[in-house]
């Protein structure tokens, strides 16, 4: 009788576990749930890349931070100095070191600066290798993600933009942007070099 409680009970708590959707944190997919009912997803050329960037950019009040292999769009730079300047919104750029050397980038760079925005430059932190990301992280709530960079040809070329509420991706970018920023800071070396495009 006592061990048939007890083979009760454990299944019981198997059922509450895996029932309620998580186990270690990991949240089980839910059935009949699209993902991309939660995900607002804008494809380039043919739909608006940089409008559809600086509308999200706007949703900001506490928090940007970026983490970008190409920065050269003016629209961008002058948002992000609205947001510092206007809802004192801390923005923190991280730039690829091998295309922060081209003058089209170097503008934007100043520029930020000038307004107070710190912009860290370098490379991966595994084998000295490109820093190849594109994204944005706003108010540890919403992220955007994908092919499209910061720059002023990307709307012309075929890329995409994902854009998500969730605090879980959001805390998962966040600390992949805090874990390269204390690298980059550490090993940052002044712009040289060309760009390449």
């Amino acid at each position: 009788m006592k061990l048939a409680k007890n083979i009760l009970a454990g299944l019981l708590l198997l059922a509450i576990t895996f029932g309620g959707g998580t186990y270690y944190g990991y949240q089980m997919p839910r059935s009949g749930v699209d993902p991309q009912d939660y995900i607002e997803t804008v494809i380039t050329p043919y739909e608006d890349g940089i409008a559809s960037y600086i509308k999200f950019l706007d949703k900001a009040h506490k928090s940007v931070h970026i983490a970008a292999y190409s920065f050269t769009h003016d629209d961008i730079t002058a948002k992000l100095i609205e947001l510092k300047t206007t809802r004192n919104v801390l923005v923190r750029v991280l730039l690829d070191q091998s295309q922060s050397g081209g003058p089209d980038q170097k503008e934007q760079i100043e520029k930020l600066r000038v307004a107070g925005i710190e912009v860290v430059i370098g490379k991966s932190e595994s084998y000295g290798q490109i820093m190849h990301h594109k994204y944005t992280v706003i108010d540890g709530l919403w992220t955007e993600t994908g092919s499209w960079n910061y720059s002023n040809s990307a709307t012309k070329q075929a890329n995409y933009l994902d854009f998500i509420e969730s605090e879980s991706r959001a805390k998962r970018f966040q600390v992949n942007w805090e874990r390269m920023y204390k690298f980059m800071k550490a090993n940052e070396k002044p712009v040289s070099g060309k760009s390449r495009r």
